[in-house]
């Protein structure tokens, strides 16, 4: 069947740059200027990408014209959908009033209290521009409150564009991995510093007992333990077996910060992923969902571990940025959050479900093995004949399929991304329609 596959990919491309001269001419220009033709590495689509004219709820305008039913959202950060009437008019207001000011504003100490009310293990909270700050801004207090300096991470997790953040995040499988229950840290960029790899543990997901052996080795040194704990970089390999919970009790035991980076999973519900699976982190970075689509990113947890930047006590810690709760993604943020109710969640989740539901459906009406991994908004598609429990079984799936499923669906209106998400503005037949278009597509399988 592979060699079916990559016939009808081949068919499927061509059409896509016959119907996107635009879009192929501006990436030839950007080309000129960019390296790659871009400035965001996961925007890259070979032979060119799509590029956006702009937004209208569940959609999403290219250049060339076409209105493409949005199940990408901006890679989870648009729960509300593109160009939302209360957001817009949100920022609107506050534009007219000034996009940024050296004096602290009403806004963020509201934003806080409204974090704080909706997920209590934010005792104390701070504000910053992305999700890598987010997350190297936790790293850091692990270290200056613990005196330790390494820090454990999963195999094939994305934690943004710190150094510690780029071990073994999506690497090739290969025996340079070390087994399965002793995964090897690897660099996933050019440029770390010498001494990162040295200073990463590397843990296997979903697997508690070889978890306990590697922490309890490395205990003495070991600041802190970060997870995504949906795995979603990996493709949404949930945890499994009270796994988080007894990473948990691990992380006490051995004296170390446990770390959730929920700057996707926060869209498992409106308390985020530690509130439904009832464990409370040391410290939790946020973004994407909680600036409402715009730049902005939170990280807190303890009050203890967060004093560690009050000026007033010596301020251990320094952090500062000239956009840090910057009014444009507090009123945003503010804003979605209020929105995003617990109803409203369960409403997409309910959706999200019904994706599931019919394009198992499909696919097996058609005789392929696939498994739909749902977490509350978003879904995921695997070409296996299981559902994943870690990082290596993810990489098993078949990328041409999902390449070749990408481009069939593009050519037909519908933007997906091996899975999607659903927002607040996706409707029923939203969802009956992709459903129908993998329906059709597959009839050529």
């Amino acid at each position: 069947m592979a060699r079916e596959i990559k016939d009808l990919l081949d068919e499927e491309i061509a059409q896509y740059a016959t119907a996107n001269p635009r879009s192929r001419e501006m990436f030839a220009r950007a080309q000129e200027s960019l390296p790659g033709g871009n400035t965001r590495t996961g925007v890259h689509i070979d032979p060119f990408p799509v590029y956006a004219d702009y937004g209208e709820g569940a959609y999403l305008h290219d250049l060339d014209g076409h209105r493409l039913l949005d199940f990408v959202n901006n890679n989870t950060a648009l729960p509300l959908g593109h160009a939302h009437p209360e957001i817009v008019a949100a920022l609107q207001a506050q534009v007219a009033r000034g996009t940024s000011f050296s004096r602290p504003l009403v806004l963020e100490v509201e934003m806080a209290e409204l974090l704080k009310e909706r997920m209590p293990s934010l005792e104390k909270v701070r504000f910053c521009s992305s999700g890598t700050e987010a997350v190297l801004n936790t790293l850091r207090v692990a270290r200056a409150f613990t005196g330790r300096s390494k820090i454990a991470k999963f195999e094939g997790a994305y934690h943004g564009i710190d150094d510690t953040a780029l071990v073994s995040y999506l690497p090739p499988l290969g025996p340079e991995l070390g087994s399965d229950r002793q995964p090897q840290g690897v660099a996933s960029t050019a440029g770390l510093m010498a001494h990162t790899l040295a200073e990463t543990v590397v843990l296997p997901f979903n697997d508690i007992d070889a978890c306990s052996e590697i922490v309890e080795a490395h205990g003495a040194q070991l600041a802190a333990v970060i997870i995504d704990p949906l795995s979603t970089a990996v493709g949404l390999t949930l945890p499994e077996d009270n796994f988080l919970g007894k990473l948990r009790e691990l992380t006490d035991r051995v004296g170390a910060l446990l770390i959730f980076d929920e700057i996707v999973s926060f869209r498992f519900g409106a308390g985020g992923t530690h509130t439904a699976y009832g464990v409370r982190p040391d410290l939790i970075c946020f973004g994407k969902v909680i600036s409402g689509g715009t730049p902005g990113a939170v990280f807190g947890g303890r009050a203890d571990a967060m004093d560690l930047y009050d000026p007033a006590s010596g301020a251990r810690i320094q952090q500062s940025g000239t956009f840090n709760a910057n009014p444009i993604a507090m009123v945003a943020g503010y804003k979605t959050l209020q929105i995003l109710t617990a109803e409203a969640c369960a409403q997409m989740g309910r959706l999200a479900e019904k994706v599931a539901e019919g394009l198992r459906a499909a696919f097996s009406e058609a005789g392929i093995a696939v498994q739909v991994v749902v977490a509350g908004s978003m879904f995921r598609i695997f070409f296996l004949d299981r559902a994943p429990r870690n990082f290596r079984e993810a990489a098993n799936d078949d990328g041409q399929l999902q390449r070749w499923l990408f481009f069939a669906l593009l050519n037909r209106g519908i933007y997906t991304r091996v899975g999607g998400n659903v927002s607040l503005v996706t409707e029923e037949g939203h969802v009956d329609k992709l459903v129908q278009e993998v329906r059709e597509v597959l009839q050529a399988v």
